[in-house]
């Protein structure tokens, strides 16, 4: 799954995740790996989704949590659940807060 867009850092923490969701990599695991940040390793995952295309999923179901490339439709549907939810979720934040009465000033 060379690609020749991706910078070295990318290319490497692409390498480190696993094909298909039976065991998917934790983030503790991939920063211990890598050295580095949650933060930056989230962000890349981002970006390697988001500008390069990638399928990576993500399960948040203890033990077995982590990232993984997303290797069929069943896998696909499973990492796309919570996501769903999430939007669902802030919508419904957002659509309170701006409906919401403020307190007059006056």
């Amino acid at each position: 799954m060379t690609n020749k867009q991706l910078d070295a850092e990318e290319q490497r923490l692409l390498d480190l995740l696993p094909k298909g969701m039976e065991r998917p990599r934790p983030l503790r695991e991939l920063v211990k790996l890598t050295g580095w940040s949650n933060r930056k390793i989230r962000a890349m995952i981002y970006r390697l989704i988001v500008v390069h295309h990638q399928p990576i999923g993500a399960v948040y179901d203890h033990p077995s949590n982590g990232y993984f490339i997303i290797t069929n439709d069943t896998e696909r549907a499973i990492a796309l659940a919570p996501l769903t939810s999430q939007i669902t979720m802030m919508s419904k934040r957002a659509r309170a807060i701006s409906n919401a009465d403020l307190e007059s000033e006056e």
